[in-house]
């Protein structure tokens, strides 16, 4: 059938709890690459992972995660763990204490396409959040739509209002670039930047980048605070 995209196969593999060793498969693979790219001199900075519902209510995932940073001699503060809003609202009095553990651990967490859930900003004050993902919805359309461009410039004022950072997701064009400079948007994310890429690439790339040959030089002339990050 060729490349199945994840909006496919995730949705059953939650359904049949193969997610659970999707997820810790993910997770040892991730740390793998991590550690040869470190070993050949690569600086890959911060690894983000995303984090199931199933996942966070399995009884062991506090142990295994620190089992797996253990034995790849990773730090878990090299990693971010996404969380999407529906996710962190299914049961908040458990879920606040289960993140409070992982950023214990050193693991920073963010909130994934924010937006589209139903948390308030009194429950995003009570979870140890460093940084909001903008959902791609919200941006895709944000340069044409008024309602759009609005909702992105509330998160982005609520985000720095609280103290985390902001990234905005599925950034495709320049224009869409330069209405998130232009409102002080932390980061963003999506193929303006760069295509999904496989360790080898990603290697080659950071070589280029020690260089001094930067892969993204020419979006990299920013205002307002608004830096690039790349897919």
């Amino acid at each position: 059938h060729g490349d199945i995209p994840p909006s496919h196969f995730i949705p059953l593999a939650e359904e049949t709890n193969l997610i659970l060793d999707i997820g810790e498969w993910v997770l040892n693979r991730v740390c793998l690459d991590y550690r040869q790219l470190q070993s050949k001199g690569g600086d890959p900075g911060r690894i983000s992972l995303n984090l199931s519902l199933k996942q966070l209510r399995q009884a062991s995932f506090i142990l295994r995660c620190r089992s797996v940073f253990r034995r790849h001699q990773v730090s878990p503060t090299a990693f971010e763990l996404e969380i999407t809003e529906t996710t962190l609202m299914a049961d908040p009095q458990r879920t606040v204490r289960l993140l409070d553990e992982l950023y214990a651990m050193g693991l920073h967490l963010s909130i994934d396409d924010f937006g589209t859930g139903y948390s308030s900003l009194s429950a995003l004050q009570q979870f140890p959040i460093g940084t909001l993902k903008i959902d791609q919805s919200f941006v895709r359309d944000a340069t044409d739509d008024a309602g759009d461009a609005t909702i992105v410039r509330t998160i982005i004022e609520m985000g720095r209002s609280l103290g985390m950072e902001v990234i905005a997701e599925g950034v495709e064009s320049q224009r869409q670039l330069e209405f998130l400079r232009s409102n002080a948007c932390h980061y963003g994310q999506g193929r303006l930047f760069g295509e999904p890429c496989t360790a080898q690439d990603l290697l080659a790339l950071l070589a280029r980048q020690a260089a001094g040959s930067a892969p993204f030089g020419h979006l990299l002339q920013r205002a307002d605070g608004a830096v690039p990050r790349s897919a």
